[in-house]
């Protein structure tokens, strides 16, 4: 059986209805050309009739399981036995327009030539994300001003996002530094000269994520957890010194020019410690990387 074109690495952790629906828009893409690649953390085996529904349609699919909740392990899992010459990585609260692959298939397929492209991303809740057409630049990035390129809107060649190390296993859902792996992914590849796109004609939709509006210090506690990545991207690639002095003092603002009552106060003051608890945790050395171990399955 030839290769596929793409390989979706779905990493999975306490979800169930949301899969299902993830796999109703692949199974109503125009384009199927594809591998689902299930990369199960869960310590249960509520991921088993997702794997079902995919030997009895006929899909190409594999099954990791993982031995501990760590999003970007799990990501780097999937990506190692990932068959496909492009590899997606949605959420598995993500789905996808029916168009979606058959759209990002046209355009990787025609020149000029790309490395990776960066889907539109509609955020169910509260917002659609820009349709900005523009490329990305690692200038940009270093500075914070990339936009917005979600790793559910990325789609990258697999010898690429092998080449660069895949996500960094110290950093996401799960560590102790609770996010910024996927700007830290970005930066790696465009740092390398990879030529990177957006494509807003195709689109991936997502669930707003958990909010504690009415709970300061569960909110608070998120901020500064996901703050501890983005200290931690600035030493690691010796970002500019003012972007850096910018994002450690300017969470102090926070509370008059956003407002936003109790809840934005403690969001602010989580980014601001988090922040800092990043950078200065970064600077005296970061931890080891944490090697994944899974079993699996494929067909």
């Amino acid at each position: 059986m030839a290769a596929p074109i793409f390989s979706l690495v779905l990493a999975t952790y306490g979800r169930v209805d949301e899969i299902g629906r993830l796999m109703d828009s692949l199974a109503a893409q125009t384009c199927a050309d594809f591998e689902l690649i299930f990369a199960d953390q869960n310590p249960d085996e509520r991921v088993l009739p997702f794997v079902e529904r995919a030997r009895v349609a006929g899909w190409r699919y594999q099954h990791l399981r993982l031995a501990e909740p760590n999003l970007s392990a799990a990501r780097n899992a999937g990506m190692q036995v990932a068959q496909g010459d492009w590899l997606a990585i949605p959420d598995d609260d993500c789905w996808y327009e029916p168009d979606t692959l058959a759209r990002v298939l046209e355009r990787v397929s025609a020149p000029p030539l790309v490395d990776g492209i960066v889907i539109r991303w509609v955020e169910v809740a509260d917002k659609v994300a820009a349709e900005d057409d523009s490329p990305l630049r690692a200038q940009a990035w270093r500075r914070f001003r990339g936009a917005d390129a979600s790793s559910i809107a990325l789609f990258i060649r697999t010898d690429l996002a092998r080449r660069v190390g895949g996500f960094d296993e110290r950093l996401g859902v799960g560590q102790w530094y609770g996010a910024g792996e996927e700007t830290d992914f970005l930066l790696r590849m465009l740092d390398v000269g990879a030529a990177i796109e957006r494509l807003p004609a195709a689109c991936v939709h997502h669930e707003f994520g958990q909010s504690y509006a009415n709970e300061p210090g569960a909110e608070y506690r998120l901020a500064r957890s996901r703050a501890r990545g983005w200290g931690a991207i600035c030493v690691k690639h010796r970002l500019p010194a003012w972007t850096v002095l910018r994002g450690l003092i300017g969470p102090l603002l926070w509370p008059v020019l956003r407002q936003g009552g109790p809840v934005g106060v403690a969001r602010a003051a989580g980014v601001l410690i988090g922040r800092w608890q990043g950078f200065l945790a970064w600077r005296s050395g970061p931890p080891p990387a944490h090697p994944s171990s899974e079993g699996h399955t494929s067909f």
